[in-house]
């Protein structure tokens, strides 16, 4: 009897690394924005079995300049996103290298958003909203228009005039 396995698709990739020349980065990328060889690299090299295997390894005590990774990989499958945490020291080469290009990347798209967050700043104080317009104009005085004063007029009446009113004779 064949057992059908499904297999976990990643969708998502969560770096963040720490340490080495005092630079701390973060980032998330989604791998359909990725090229695609890059993105099959990344479902090949960072796998769960793979990432648990360089977790795992003894890291010498610590170095200076020693880089810290936190990688969080969102898939398909349920159960949540999986985290991984790492040194340089523990990683292989190839890996290294992987991490160094998504790094790029992330750099990369936040220096762009950065620049298009400047731009529009800088086109909205080229030309900026015209101030609101109040919400009742104010009409200039003239001989046409009556005032009307602030305090209600009660004219004087008299018990005549009650009765008119109330009654409408």
């Amino acid at each position: 009897m064949k057992t059908r396995t499904r297999r976990r698709q990643m969708k998502q990739l969560h770096l963040r690394t720490t340490g080495g020349m005092g630079i701390a980065l973060e980032g998330s990328l989604d791998l359909d924005d990725l090229p695609e060889d890059l993105a099959e690299e990344v479902r090949e090299r960072l796998t769960p079995r793979r990432l648990s295997y360089v977790v795992r390894r003894k890291s010498p005590s610590f170095m200076p300049g020693q880089q810290e990774y936190e990688v969080t990989i969102y898939t398909t499958a349920r159960g949540g996103p999986k985290k991984y945490a790492f040194t340089d020291q523990q990683a292989d080469p190839e890996l290294l290298d992987l991490l160094d290009e998504l790094t790029s990347i992330i750099i990369s798209k936040k220096m762009r958003a950065k620049k298009v967050a400047k731009e529009q700043t800088q086109a909205r104080e080229a030309n900026p909203e015209p101030p609101m317009q109040p919400l009742m104009a104010e009409q200039p005085a003239s001989s046409d228009v009556t005032q009307v004063p602030s305090q209600p007029v009660i004219p004087e009446t008299d018990a005549n005039s009650w009765r008119q009113l109330e009654t409408g004779k």
